[in-house]
């Protein structure tokens, strides 16, 4: 069965990751009662909008239940809501020997923070991850920091953690990782085409092939400078 572990990081953390990746998701939920039992909220996002019905799967593990609602509507039922949260969420390309997904939620109302959930196939995955070092402290089954209690309640209080040079450092190193697969995979392709279009100007005469021992006129171009120019140019 399917589970998570969850951790807090920093907000300048959270904010820098979704400045660098941007974010997937903008979302605002509106809770409709503080009485135990009664999660049923309201959500925005992306100009839709649904009425969620908390539910038990299966296995008996929790899950929603979104029904579509007309925005005015759902305009009723945000200004009924006893509290209310908004959210970015962001799926982060963490590069890791374990199968899993990590989301960040950067909070934004009714109080910044940054919560990292981890999703795992199963308890065993679970149990064997090890957080990055730009993790926070583990609040895994802590009921405070779900999202439902933020926005009844706002967030608990916390002794303030000072933001270590190291973790700065790891989500540096993080960002710098995922960067690179994208950029070594670009300057493969931009490299294909600029070799592609040389020798399509060379079969054409426009360029002089590097193979001709005539030394080309000052306004003449072998294929191999083209290619070395235009290169150059990519990079």
């Amino acid at each position: 069965m399917q589970t998570a572990r969850r951790f807090l990081l920093d907000p300048s953390l959270a904010r820098l990751i979704c400045r660098e990746f941007g974010v997937d998701r903008q979302i605002i939920e509106g809770y409709l009662s503080a009485q135990p039992g009664r999660n049923q909220f309201v959500r925005s996002e992306a100009d839709q909008f649904h009425l969620v019905l908390p539910l038990l799967g299966p296995a008996g593990e929790p899950m929603d239940e979104p029904a579509p609602i007309p925005q005015a509507q759902a305009e009723l039922l945000f200004e009924l809501s006893v509290g209310q949260i908004s959210y970015t969420r962001l799926c982060v390309p963490v590069q890791s020997t374990i199968s899993h997904q990590v989301l960040l939620d950067l909070i934004i109302y009714p109080e910044r923070c940054g919560i990292l959930t981890v999703e795992f196939d199963d308890q065993q995955q679970a149990e064997a991850f090890s957080p990055a070092p730009w993790f926070g402290s583990e609040v895994t089954g802590e009921d405070t920091y779900e999202r439902r209690y933020i926005a009844l309640n706002g967030l608990p209080v916390r002794s303030e953690m000072p933001l270590l040079s190291l973790q700065l450092e790891a989500v540096l190193d993080m960002l710098d990782q995922a960067k690179q697969a994208p950029e070594a995979t670009h300057r493969s392709t931009a490299h294909e085409v600029v070799v592609a279009l040389s020798r399509s100007l060379e079969s054409s005469g426009m360029l002089k092939g590097t193979s001709e021992t005539t030394a080309p006129s000052g306004d003449e171009r072998t294929a191999k400078q083209f290619e070395q120019a235009m290169t150059s140019l990519a990079h």
